[in-house]
Parts: C-alpha cells; structure tokens; sequence
C-alpha cells in the first residue's frame, strides 16, 4: 500500500467511526420509541440535532477575512473552540451578485460568527496571519490578503497586529484593512468542501442537516470539516464530541 493510499484509508475509516459517532447521537437524542418527522421546508425538529448546534449562543460577533483560497480557511477557523459557524464568499467588490465564475471585482472570504465568551478577536487574529502569507503581494484580486472590519474596536486591532506583524516579519505586509461592506455567501460546492470530498460523512450528515443551509451554518458540521483539513487529530475531534455531545441516559 503506497503512503497515499494508507493516508486515504484511515481517512475513510476516520470518516466512518465519525459517522458512527454522529448516527449514535443523533439518534440518541430521540425520545425513545418516536421517529423523525422533517417539517416541509427540511429542517429538522431542534430536539433532533446535536446538542452542539441546539446550544448555539445567541450572541455572538462577526468577522470577516480573506486570505486566499477560501477553501482552507473555512476548515481552519471552523476547527476553532467559540467558533459558532463559518461560511465562504465573495466581498470587497463593487459587483452585485458575484459567482465564482463572474467575480467581478470582489475577493474569496470567510466570514465568521464567533462566540467572544470563548474566543476573541484578538486570537482569530492570530490564526489569520499564521494561516497564509501576507508578504506576498497577491497576483489577483480574487485571492487578496484583506481584513473587512465591523467597527473601530475591529479597525484598531486589526491596524496593531498588522503593524506587529511587518515588524516581526522585517518585511512589507501587503493586507489591507477595509471596512465591511458586504458579503455575498459562495455556491453550495464551496461550503465545507473538504468534508463533501467525503462521501462516507456526507450520507450520514445529510440525513442529519437535509436542509443545506443547516449544514453549511452547522457548528458541528464546522468541527468535522476541521479534522478533515488536518487542523485537530482524530483523538482531539474525538474528545470534543464527546464532551461537547454527552449520550443520553
């Protein structure tokens, strides 16, 4: 077995202990002796999902990045503890509407609902800059370095870590700082797309989320695309869903 190939076998035996996890909970969570009845619109009954995405805070804080390729970003932060949920799109244009294949003037981002009890600016911050490299003058507008700030608190500690990173790195950052305009969310195929690179997880999360919005705002959903992009070993995943998830008695 080639080392390809063994890497995408414990992929898929990762994937499948996963959907077993997720099979046990969701069904766990179910009266005994009742069955699932999805309303007409899909979403499923709130005592039907994991209890991570039923305890979902209801407040929680925004920010909004752009760092390249949306497609690893999206499993990087929504690895994060105190991140609620993640979403790709398009920002920072001028034209309304924007496709991925009629981008116009706007650039790939991610855009991120994040409790502040448990995880600050600040610290996004910080995963931001050590997710790619802003010293790097982008060779297109659709995979600009920028940060889109909500308000001045954003705007001010935004502006202090980019001057600490130039004077970390001794080099030119080429991130701008704008402020949040807005943001329009990316076709279905780019939400999560590691995790639908796996076909195992994504029979059993779409019994679980039938409604593709459930799934792409999933905080549950938002851990799992994690572990698939490498950002927290299977162990670690393991134990958050257990802590996060405890079976019924």
């Amino acid at each position: 077995m080639t080392g390809l190939n063994r890497a995408t076998g414990q992929l898929v035996v990762a994937a499948i202990l996963i959907a077993a996890i997720l099979a046990g909970i969701f069904f766990g969570c179910l009266k005994e002796g009742t069955t699932v009845d999805f309303t007409e619109d899909g979403v499923i009954p709130g005592d039907s999902i994991p209890p991570i995405d039923a305890s979902a805070p209801a407040y929680t804080e925004t920010a909004t990045f752009a760092l390249g390729c949306f497609w690893a970003p999206d499993s990087r932060f929504g690895s994060l503890d105190g991140v609620v949920r993640t979403r790709v799109g398009y920002a920072g244009g001028t034209l309304e509407n924007p496709t991925y294949h009629n981008l116009g003037d706007h650039t790939e981002t991610i855009e991120i609902d994040y409790d502040p009890a448990q995880v600050s600016y600040e610290q996004l911050l910080e995963v931001y800059w050590d997710s790619h490299n802003p010293t790097t003058q982008p060779w297109s507008r659709q995979y600009m370095s920028i940060i889109f700030y909500h308000n001045s608190e954003q705007f001010t500690l935004a502006t202090e870590s980019k001057q600490r990173e130039e004077a970390s790195l001794g080099r030119r950052v080429y991130t701008e700082i704008i402020p949040f305009s807005e943001f329009y969310v990316a076709e279905d195929y780019h939400q999560k797309y590691h995790l639908q690179q796996v076909p195992e997880l994504m029979e059993e999360l779409t019994v679980i989320y039938p409604n593709f919005a459930d799934f792409r705002d999933s905080t549950a959903v938002a851990r799992i695309n994690g572990y698939i992009g490498g950002h927290v070993t299977f162990e670690e995943l393991q134990e958050q869903l257990n802590s996060s998830w405890p079976a019924s008695g």
